[in-house]
């Protein structure tokens, strides 16, 4: 499957994020090597923080959106306009650009669930920043 919606220069978090909104669809199997790599590249206690998070932010999502957002199979190429919108919440959240963050969120889910969501957003955004900033800094690159 192609999209043609272009990554307009995602970061590597942002990257990452898509990857993992696209294996938890995928199933356990797909979950298990998530869960493996993020235990590598940010040792366990991090990864089950960062999954902790990414998990509420789900729920809430599937809870709350004003519509389901499609999440493409793991082999597509491209981005959903979905899977964009929530990599850039995501980032905004944890990089505490709030009003940003709030204007994003405000087209994903019902004002109810704004805050909670945007909680949920930062505390599995900022393991996948600081992921990647640490690759940066040992020479390895951007993750994803």
């Amino acid at each position: 499957m192609d999209f043609d919606i272009s990554d307009d220069g995602l970061r590597g978090p942002e990257r990452r994020l898509i990857d993992m909104l696209r294996h938890w669809a995928a199933g356990p199997d797909a979950q298990e090597g998530i869960w493996r790599e993020l235990c590598q590249s940010l040792g366990a206690p991090r990864a089950k923080g960062c999954l902790r998070g990414f998990e509420d932010m789900l729920g809430l999502l599937r809870r709350h959106a004003w519509h389901a957002p499609m999440i493409l199979p793991i082999s597509a190429t491209g981005y959903s306009e979905d899977e964009l919108a929530i990599a850039r919440f995501v980032m905004a959240a944890t990089e505490q650009r709030r009003e940003v963050a709030m204007a994003e969120a405000s087209f994903l889910v019902s004002p109810q669930a704004l805050l909670p969501l945007m909680t949920a957003a930062t505390r599995t955004g900022l393991p996948l920043l600081c992921e990647d900033c640490r690759a940066r800094v040992m020479g390895r690159g951007s993750v994803q």
